[in-house]
């Protein structure tokens, strides 16, 4: 059964995927290459300003809603339901469990690192997260703000593949 402590879970995971969001926007984020070479995340530099704009206004929206229902706070959104949206959505014990667990495997705590304290990330560890990530905020479209999150996050996951595509 859901409870608050997967409230909070759940709630550093969406903060976790704004702050990928807001690092990806930066002119300085980048992402390495297996023979060493880096290149921006958003490599278009008008698509990274359009791209950084609407990070930010999610942020302070749906981003803001998301974390404030995640954290309790929302009068509309009370944690009794937030609680039942994620026992629903199989946000609790060992669903709960192995999502985080593939999350994790997929290069979280590497990618939040540097999110967090600079430097570069792997392509590869980085568009493995974003499909991991993706997959998790799937299930959670019954927290407002979320379904917002999840889709800039796969317009994120739409620049990377074209980006790979004009490499081949």
């Amino acid at each position: 059964m859901a409870d608050y402590d997967d409230m909070l879970t759940v709630r550093q995971l969406v903060d976790d995927v704004l702050l990928v969001l807001r690092w990806s926007a930066q002119a300085d984020a980048t992402l390495g290459d297996d023979s060493g070479g880096q290149s921006p995340v958003v490599p278009d530099a008008d698509l990274r300003r359009q791209f950084a704009s609407a990070v930010e206004r999610l942020v302070a929206n749906q981003g803001r809603s998301a974390l404030r229902t995640l954290g309790g706070e929302d009068p509309d959104f009370h944690a009794d339901t937030v609680i039942a949206a994620l026992e629903s959505a199989g946000w609790d014990g060992a669903p709960r469990d192995f999502t985080l667990s593939v999350i994790e495997l997929a290069g979280r705590s590497e990618v939040m690192g540097v999110v967090r304290g600079g430097g570069t990330i792997g392509r590869r560890a980085f568009r493995a997260l974003l499909a991991a990530l993706n997959a998790a905020l799937g299930s959670l479209g019954a927290i407002p703000g979320v379904a917002a999150i999840r889709e800039l996050e796969e317009m994120l996951e739409k620049i990377l593949d074209m980006e790979a595509a004009e490499q081949v």
